[in-house]
């Protein structure tokens, strides 16, 4: 039975002050706060999507978490999403993933970095193109443990289960509306690592971004996900179980709710 390491997606919120922060919590705060009064033993470092991680910020949050507590972080989104807006699709900017890799290296040097999460755009369709980019990014970042997340369910298929798992490249299952292109749940494991982003279910999704990840899983649609993160944590040595439903603080809510559905199944059978 893999470690279940449980978290959110990101810790940085406004508006989380005055729902699970205090109102008056200061920006610099904020992740001691997360890391001494939730419980979680990991974080999805998510604001490199929007610049590249810097080693002194990442150094920093090595010295501030505890010894069991480790990170997850986003690749940035010049490298997964910036090549499918260009007359030339799917060029990979090895440059950047030089950048990426030195500021996350206090993470890998001091053995806190769990994996890189490389989530790509809707617009990125299951192609020869597409699926040669994401062999080569593999390549660019060969020494870090890397984890796919697709957003467009033509990457549902039992082919790219086997092209990942011979790659060793992690598959993120997700959990979000089934609505348009965007993926179904499929709980796969094709590493060593289980990765499942659980983005809520506001069919809003495509019409208000504003909205997207505003959202609240009640007890029991968490209850009907506890056999799949068991069946995936079962079949890996590390299950990231991760809350992206940010929104006023909810993701914060619905991952104590699952740690405390956690904690009830492990008094019992597993």
């Amino acid at each position: 039975m893999g470690k279940i390491r449980l978290g959110t997606s990101g810790y940085s919120f406004q508006s989380w002050k005055g729902n699970v922060y205090p109102a008056t919590i200061k920006n610099a705060d904020m992740f001691t706060y997360y890391l001494s009064r939730f419980g979680f033993n990991t974080v999805e470092i998510n604001y490199t999507y929007y610049h590249l991680p810097s080693a002194a910020t990442m150094a920093s949050h090595v010295r501030k978490a505890p010894d069991d507590f480790d990170f997850t972080v986003k690749l940035f989104g010049g490298i997964t999403h910036d090549p499918w807006k260009t007359t030339v699709l799917g060029k990979l900017d090895t440059g950047l993933c030089e950048q990426f890799i030195e500021g996350v290296k206090p993470l890998t040097e001091s053995g806190k970095l769990g994996c890189v999460l490389a989530q790509f755009p809707s617009a990125m369709s299951r192609n020869p193109t597409a699926k040669k980019f994401v062999s080569t990014l593999a390549e660019a970042l060969e020494g870090l443990p890397l984890v796919c997340e697709f957003r467009n369910r033509g990457w549902a298929s039992k082919e790219i289960e086997q092209e990942l798992r011979q790659a060793g490249i992690g598959y993120c299952a997700v959990d979000e509306p089934q609505i348009g292109v965007l993926m179904p749940l499929v709980p796969l494991v094709t590493s060593d690592i289980a990765y499942l982003r659980l983005h809520g279910r506001n069919r809003k999704w495509f019409q208000d971004s504003s909205q997207r990840y505003d959202y609240l899983y009640s007890n029991q649609e968490l209850l009907e996900l506890l056999p799949k993160i068991k069946a995936m944590a079962s079949s890996s040595e590390t299950m990231y179980v991760a809350f992206n439903n940010c929104h006023a603080g909810s993701a914060v809510v619905n991952a104590k709710m699952m740690l405390d559905l956690l904690d009830e199944e492990s008094n019992q059978d597993w």
